[in-house]
């Protein structure tokens, strides 16, 4: 579910109104600006460009992120090509063709790669740059009829009521709005998903789910890069091939839990896969201890200079850059697993921040035990829980999506005869949401929501096995183990990617 806000409706409402009126004044405005002995090279470009920016506002209707960016450019630039209509001298067919090509092209290859980032960056620079054009142009124009310039001729043509001045100067506050209002086409990062979630809140269990949906109906495949040291300091195969997803299914097949990460484990792990034409990524770091409390720009500066000590043969720029990355931690195996030697606290504080950083759509996951524990130490651990996140939203910016997933709700709810699709799923959702949103620092991703996506998910592993919470809300000690995946809106997660 959406966390929504009346407060982020209203503005956004009130965007809209304000892009209309913008509209309405460069459309009645545009059809005074002339463009006398425009050349072959001006008529193009007038023809192009706006086209373009039609065209490239096609694609970004596709994604949430970018729909504003997208109606600005609708309803600015469809006025615009309207008001040269009138004037044959100027548009140029073969600009308007070439554009619809060249934005066509644009649109595929950001709905073919999941990558809006592009899309929405030539764009941005591109309006940017034609309303400063156009801005100069109509400066100029305004100069030419105050030639020569004086306060006696600005005088004079105030006084003798002339509408060309009066429209140009219009005309060019208008401009000038418009080039404020580009912002409206937000950055879109790049669409992988990454999955954070602190100790014991299943991201093992919740990997293993969305491989096997990924498999199932995203024709997905995965890579996995493990290190992993024995007592003795030397890498482990044997370790290796625990942490490996192959074997934690096999363990579940044979009525096992798979066996939790140790200190001297790292695992890093991307599930690909595309629905119909459009590829998604997700990633999960895998580890022992908790992080959430460092995760700090200054402790992230921090912990990529400590690597910098430590691997000698990287500077910082190069940890920057390739930090977080499959490519990067295989190198680090293969050539300096001695000097890492199963101390990855740094390596896996700075892998977990890049991938936020990098990442356009970010999970942070709840842990489902603290609901049945909410009137002891429940409550306390999402509080803080909350609060950490928030914070995290905060430096990570409005740039991105956020989705708070609470796992082991099988353990809250009877799922065995609820369908994940069903009226009664979302009954359980908005549950969970009510009794989150009594804590502040929920109340304060709630506010986040009014600038920023934020939805709320409750999923699990294995609906088939019996809650821990009666019908009467008292808690049943004991619940038996997972011993295989049956999930449960596990599919809303994945949907959260596209």
């Amino acid at each position: 579910m959406r966390i929504h806000s009346n407060r982020k409706l209203f503005f956004e409402l009130l965007a809209i109104a304000f892009v209309l009126l913008l509209s309405f004044l460069f459309l009645k405005f545009s059809r005074t600006i002339e463009f006398p002995g425009t050349s072959g090279l001006g008529s193009f470009l007038l023809s192009f460009l706006p086209a373009f920016f039609i065209a490239s506002a096609l694609g970004l209707a596709l994604h949430e992120q970018s729909r504003k960016g997208s109606f600005f450019l609708f309803a600015i630039f469809l006025p615009f090509l309207y008001a040269l209509s009138f004037d044959l001298g100027v548009l140029n067919t073969n600009g308007l063709l070439f554009c619809l090509l060249v934005g066509g092209l644009l649109d595929f290859r950001a709905l073919h790669n999941n990558r809006f980032n592009t899309l929405t960056g030539y764009t941005r620079a591109g309006s940017r740059l034609f309303f400063f054009a156009l801005a100069v142009y109509l400066f100029i124009q305004l100069l030419g009829l105050m030639s020569p310039l004086s306060v006696e001729r600005v005088q004079q043509l105030f006084e003798s009521g002339a509408e060309e001045p009066k429209n140009l100067g219009v005309a060019l506050l208008v401009v000038l709005a418009l080039l404020k209002s580009t912002k409206l086409i937000s950055d879109v990062r790049i669409s992988e998903v990454f999955v954070y979630g602190p100790s014991r809140s299943g991201k093992t269990l919740l990997l293993l789910a969305l491989y096997n949906h990924f498999v199932n109906f995203y024709d997905g495949t995965h890579r996995e890069i493990i290190i992993s040291y024995d007592m003795q300091g030397n890498l482990s195969k044997v370790n290796e091939n625990r942490l490996r997803i192959e074997s934690m299914l096999a363990e579940l097949e044979a009525g096992n839990m798979p066996k939790s990460t140790s200190r001297a484990d790292m695992a890093m792990y991307e599930l690909s896969g595309k629905k119909g034409a459009i590829p998604i990524e997700f990633s999960f770091i895998d580890y022992s201890g908790e992080y959430t409390e460092d995760l700090e720009p200054e402790k992230y500066a921090s912990a990529v200079q400590n690597l910098t000590e430590k691997l000698e043969q990287f500077n910082a720029n190069t940890i920057y850059r390739q930090i977080g990355t499959i490519s990067f931690l295989e190198l680090l195996k293969k050539d300096y697993a001695k000097e890492l030697r199963g101390e990855f606290h740094d390596l896996i504080l700075a892998s977990i921040y890049k991938k936020m950083e990098t990442a356009g759509e970010i999970i942070f996951l709840v842990d489902g035990d603290y609901l049945l524990n909410y009137q002891q130490e429940g409550r306390k651990e999402l509080t803080r829980l909350f609060g950490l996140y928030s914070r995290l939203i905060d430096n990570l910016g409005s740039e991105k999506s956020y989705a708070l997933v609470v796992t082991k709700i099988d353990k809250f709810k009877d799922l065995s005869e609820i369908s994940e699709d069903s009226e009664a799923a979302q009954e359980i959702e908005q549950e969970v949401y009510d009794l989150m949103s009594k804590m502040d620092t929920f109340k304060e991703i709630q506010h986040r929501a009014q600038k920023v996506p934020v939805y709320l998910y409750t999923v699990s592993v294995d609906a088939t096995l019996p809650p821990q919470l009666s019908k009467e809300g008292i808690k049943v000690e004991g619940q038996q183990r997972v011993t295989q995946i049956y999930p449960w809106r596990v599919r809303e997660i994945a949907q959260f990617g596209f």
